[in-house]
């Protein structure tokens, strides 16, 4: 039994000598160097300051943050509803994935920031700032330069789409007929950039007007990222207004823009009126049958190419969300003129 037992321990001693023995001494470490800790680079990112603590707490309140469409992860959907799926377009400059994203991931800080590229503060530059071309018209490219052209990365996703399901308006003034077969016709649900940039809207009449100063000299961070209130707007939440403490107008009202001289009585008045108009004209497309007053998506049929181009023109408006706050000028004209020309003998 002593000798059983003595010849255990024995094996057992014999294996941790064989585990815990050292081999040969490695190559160096690509990036390393003698001497510097790697704390030295990883630090700058990874100590947990209340700096960072904020963004987390602010974004964790955000929209994108919830990742509540990350599962519309086709390869015409990904680019900008799953994280994979952006960084890949951004890195191809197509439009579409190669392949539906496996295992998406929602929008989140290495969507947005070069996280791990070299270890340091750098990263939290922007995926991208270049220019953009337009979804529905790639001869056009979009060029936010404001805040080092942060507009931009915003802008790539927040834009409208071509109907994929059907035929698409080539001659708004145009009576022949367009077939249309999908009730969801339309620029899809983001296109803030396309308001905010005075482009995209077909246009009747007189050129439409617009607020160049949203293009050149204020971005979307300017304003959606204004100083933050806690985790209700600002900051990486990227929320203008809250029922809890109302608008923050921070970033209109800097010295370079609007001065001060936005307020919250001001935006109500404006887009009081921008709502009217929308009004007027939602039910004159619901009296052409363009329009389903129950559900506000599109009539399935022949439509004249004239009534197409101004049902897009109203669902771009009503898809911006921002009842002309993006570009006050450029969206009552949108409204004013299709107003005009559907009332117009068609």
């Amino acid at each position: 039994m002593v000798f059983t037992v003595g010849m255990f321990f024995s094996a057992v001693i014999f294996m941790f000598n064989s585990c815990t023995k050292e081999g040969p001494q490695g190559p160096p470490g690509k990036d390393g160097t003698n001497g510097q800790d790697a704390n030295a680079t990883c630090r700058q990112c990874h100590n947990f300051s209340d700096s960072i603590v904020a963004k987390i707490f602010q974004y964790d309140a955000s929209q994108h943050a919830t990742g509540s469409t990350a599962f519309e992860n086709r390869n015409t959907c990904a680019p900008c509803h799953t994280s994979q799926g952006f960084v890949e377009t951004v890195a191809t400059g197509a439009d579409t994935t190669t392949a539906a994203i496996n295992d998406p991931a929602p929008i989140n800080c290495r969507t947005c920031h070069n996280i791990h590229a070299t270890y340091t503060t750098a990263d939290w530059a922007l995926k991208t700032t270049a220019p953009y071309k337009l979804r529905i018209d790639p001869n056009t490219t979009m060029d936010f330069t404001a805040d080092g052209g942060a507009g931009n990365l915003c802008g790539k996703c927040h834009q409208a789409r071509k109907p994929v399901q059907t035929q698409w308006v080539t001659n708004p003034t145009g009576l022949d007929s367009l077939n249309i077969t999908s009730s969801r016709w339309g620029p899809h649900n983001g296109p803030q950039s396309l308001i905010q940039g005075a482009k995209g809207a077909f246009e009747f009449g007189t050129p439409y007007g617009f607020i160049n100063a949203h293009r050149t000299d204020a971005s979307c961070i300017s304003c959606h990222g204004a100083n933050a209130v806690g985790n209700l707007t600002g900051g990486h939440t990227l929320r203008i207004g809250n029922e809890e403490e109302g608008d923050n107008l921070q970033g209109c009202n800097v010295a370079d823009c609007h001065g001060g001289s936005v307020t919250e009585a001001w935006m109500t008045a404006k887009m009081e009126e921008v709502a009217a108009k929308v009004v007027t004209l939602h039910d004159l497309l619901v009296a052409q049958n363009l329009i389903n007053p129950t559900t506000g998506l599109v009539v399935t049929g022949k439509h004249t190419q004239k009534q197409m181009a101004v049902v897009w023109n109203y669902l771009l408006v009503v898809a911006d969300r921002s009842e002309g706050m993006h570009n006050f000028t450029y969206v009552n004209d949108i409204l004013d003129n299709s107003i005009t020309a559907l009332n117009e003998t068609n």
